[in-house]
């Protein structure tokens, strides 16, 4: 074995691959191959989308786990510890099973270089394909056509919707940004999407190559009955009364009337019954959406980190009603939309706490607070070495009145997270 502990393993991997992101399934594609991981027995639903995939993800594994099937889920990123990213029946792997498993992939593949997401995708499978699963879900990383997880054909695909994010990588419109993500589509096989506007790019796709495209709003639709319930139709169900999902937020109902949709494409193999969804949607394991945690104040985590996930942000906010002050303690990595995101929440937030990430890609600091300057001119903004810094002074200035929102990034919400446990 090349490490014993996990940590050394991780760290190699980030220095494997000259690239942090190379889009490319060429290399992937080999390895996989070597390590007879190409053919699963099992059903794949893939994810891609702007934003919710880890919310469809964490509703149909929920869904498929509470009707008694055996079903794994590989996501990403994770919060507080890699192990969340490959789950086998909602169980979160242990350290022994991933070493084991990226020794497998290090040996088989030889002088290929892999990238971080390569190898943790190569493992994931490695571990599903050791367990006799029923339903295997995998979250894209970023785009659809060449993330490392569309080796795969997937049995279901699913865009839960299309916006403006990674253009650097995947294109500067939506058009282009749309058939990145339709990529993950295949001929004569269920694809899902939960935008109610999608490109024509998608929809072009989806008719040259023959998938069985479903469409929000058309071929399935949802309705909020009231704050506590909600429906779902399409051609083959008519579910009223259906108990809204644990986690916070109307754009949640989207998700999981895309998680049903996805649900009833499987249904000839996995039947799964209506009195599955209740206790499914409210045993949701999804921590950094819309997170609401009581305490000396009323603190908010959540992981929005681009222009459509700001505008949910806000909805959220607006619809929780005012505090007396809001904190936000806030960094980001500098390929997002930072002016977007500041101009979309500024109304909501009183103070700004700001500081840059543990990482290469971050916005400095004098960046991100000359942007919050400008596009909120007499706003309060201090700035701090670390997010834990920044959070620590929001706090000790807070009471049982105001609100503090920590967002801007998965690695934002995860140093905090990490504070609290």
């Amino acid at each position: 074995m090349r490490f014993e502990r996990l940590q050394d393993w991780l760290e190699w991997q980030q220095t494997l691959h000259s690239q942090k992101i190379e889009l490319g399934l060429s290399r992937i594609e080999k390895v996989a191959c070597d390590l007879g991981v190409m053919h699963p027995e099992f059903k794949i639903i893939t994810v891609a989308g702007t934003n919710g995939k880890g919310s469809i993800a964490a509703i149909l594994e929920s869904i498929y786990h509470q009707a008694g099937y055996s079903v794994a889920c590989y996501t990403s990123p994770h919060l507080l510890h890699y192990n969340e990213r490959i789950r086998v029946d909602k169980k979160n792997s242990v350290d022994q099973v991933l070493c084991e498993a990226f020794e497998l992939v290090d040996q088989a593949r030889g002088e290929t270089s892999l990238s971080y997401f390569e190898f943790s995708t190569l493992a994931a499978m490695l571990i599903f394909s050791n367990t006799k699963l029923d339903v295997a879900i995998f979250e894209v990383g970023l785009g659809g056509r060449l993330d490392a997880v569309n080796i795969y054909d997937a049995d279901v695909a699913v865009v839960s919707n299309i916006g403006m994010d990674h253009v650097q990588w995947l294109g500067s419109t939506r058009e282009s940004i749309g058939l990145e993500k339709a990529g993950i589509f295949r001929a004569h096989k269920p694809a899902i999407c939960g935008d109610s506007e999608p490109p024509d790019s998608l929809l072009e796709h989806a008719r040259t190559i023959g998938s069985e495209l479903y469409l929000i709003d058309k071929d399935f639709t949802y309705r909020q009955e009231s704050g506590e319930s909600w429906s779902f139709q399409s051609a083959q169900l008519d579910w009223g009364n259906l108990p809204m999902p644990c986690l916070y937020g109307d754009a949640q109902v989207i998700n999981a009337a895309v998680a049903l949709m996805s649900v009833q494409c499987l249904n000839e193999c996995f039947p799964i019954k209506r009195e599955t969804i209740g206790p499914a949607l409210r045993n949701i394991c999804l921590s950094g959406r819309f997170q609401r945690v009581l305490g000396k104040c009323e603190i908010i985590f959540d992981v929005a980190h681009n222009l459509d996930s700001a505008g949910v942000l806000r909805k959220n906010l607006q619809e929780l009603g005012p505090a007396t002050r809001t904190y936000a303690v806030f960094a980001v990595l500098q390929d997002k939309d930072v002016n977007g995101i500041i101009g979309t929440l500024r109304e909501q937030i009183d103070e700004w706490y700001i500081s840059e990430l543990d990482s290469e890609r971050s916005l400095s600091c004098k960046d991100l607070q000359e942007s919050i300057e400008q596009l909120d001119q007499g706003c309060t903004v201090k700035a701090y070495p670390s997010v834990s810094a920044a959070w620590i002074a929001a706090r000790n200035n807070s009471d049982h009145t105001s609100r503090i929102v920590v967002f801007g990034s998965f690695l934002t919400v995860a140093e905090v997270l990490g504070l609290q446990v």
